[in-house]
């Protein structure tokens, strides 16, 4: 199913150019990074960019257009080789995803959708690597302050769960099983009212 809000897709390459044309119902195809600050100024916030655009010496997140609109539009940083560095350091210059430019388009569909709805698209070792880096920054907060309502095994997966351990981890430490956890992290997401691991993390922190 094609996105129905209007779609920006920012690339020089013709032929992901037309493979991304199936991504939205209606598309506007820019070439330069300007093109972000008129999409913006159109009132439109959806963008899948080809990191491909700029270069090794300029990248496309550190140019003036990128600095002015990133923070009023929701981009979706498509990378041919992408890497965790390369996509932290996106998530840090303001996109909202960072996603494989070749990546099926099923998958750029559902990555659109979830940014478009204000959530964060990354794959699961990257957002180990951010829940980890709110974990180093951020102060934790009191426990009345987040945990009223979990059971103490609750709080026990959600202090790990939010510096960013994999179910399997978090099991081995507590002695349950990989299901066990997933549970948990199910009660614990309705409880608290989130609907990932990153606003897991921003409500252990104290951050609403």
């Amino acid at each position: 199913m094609r996105t129905p809000e209007p779609l920006l897709i920012l690339t020089t390459d013709e032929l992901l150019a037309e493979r991304w044309q199936g991504l939205a119902d209606r598309v506007l195809h820019g070439r330069q990074a300007d093109a972000l600050d008129a999409w913006r100024r159109d009132g439109h916030r959806l963008v899948v960019a080809d990191l491909g655009l700029g270069s090794p010496t300029s990248p496309l997140w550190e140019s003036a257009a990128w600095k002015r609109s990133a923070h009023g539009l929701q981009i979706l940083a498509a990378s041919s080789v992408p890497s965790e560095d390369e996509g932290l350091t996106l998530m840090n210059a303001g996109a909202s995803g960072y996603c494989h430019s070749h990546g099926p388009l099923d998958t750029l569909r559902q990555a659109l959708e979830v940014i478009a709805s204000g959530e964060l698209w990354v794959g699961r070792a990257l957002l180990s690597r951010l829940l980890r880096l709110v974990d180093s920054r951020l102060p934790r907060a009191g426990l009345a302050d987040w945990s009223s309502g979990l059971t103490d095994r609750e709080r026990e997966v959600a202090h790990h769960a939010a510096v960013g351990e994999s179910n399997a981890l978090i099991g081995d430490t507590l002695g349950i099983t990989e299901r066990t956890v997933k549970a948990h992290l199910k009660a614990i997401f309705e409880k608290l009212g989130v609907e990932d691991r990153l606003q897991l993390a921003l409500r252990v922190h104290g951050v609403r």
